[in-house]
């Protein structure tokens, strides 16, 4: 049973929205006005007791490591919820690396049992909160600015 039932009208359950920054993650519910959390986007590994970025790992054995622990402290100290009854939206760049979204996907579907996840686009995501069907979106972030010509139909 989930710690937060939450406010939703029906009997399913909001998704889980994430967005892991190269400093800071954004992580919230889909519906909400905004993040429930902004978090650095970094944490302490308990075999070697070492703080280390979500981004800077140096194999996918220790991104996988690096990612149980950070998806342990957005669950269980901030959303308070139980993963396995929450679909997930996880909000990435066009620039991400594929390694690292499969090693997203393996973590949460293997380890923390998530019913399903969306890999959705940023810039598309900002977009969809405008409710506009073309705009130019210019991302500023800690290591890297983009700017994209968004436009669909």
């Amino acid at each position: 049973m989930p710690l937060f039932e939450g406010l939703s009208a029906g009997s399913e359950k909001s998704a889980v929205i994430l967005d892991i920054g190269a400093a800071y993650s954004k992580v919230g519910f889909a519906g909400e006005f905004g993040p429930w959390a902004f978090v650095p986007s970094k944490v302490r590994l308990s075999k070697t007791k070492k703080e280390v970025r979500v981004w800077d790992y140096s194999s996918v054995d220790e991104l996988y490591d690096i990612l149980v622990e950070f998806f342990h402290v957005l669950y269980f100290k901030h959303l308070l919820v139980n993963p396995k009854d929450r679909r997930v939206v996880f909000c990435e760049s066009i620039l991400c690396p594929t390694q690292f979204r499969e090693m997203v996907a393996k973590v949460l579907f293997k380890h923390y049992e998530v019913p399903s996840i969306l890999f959705a686009p940023s810039h598309l995501v900002a977009m969809f909160t405008l409710g506009v069907n073309t705009g130019l979106v210019l991302d500023a972030g800690y290591s890297e600015t983009t700017v994209l010509p968004i436009s669909f139909k």
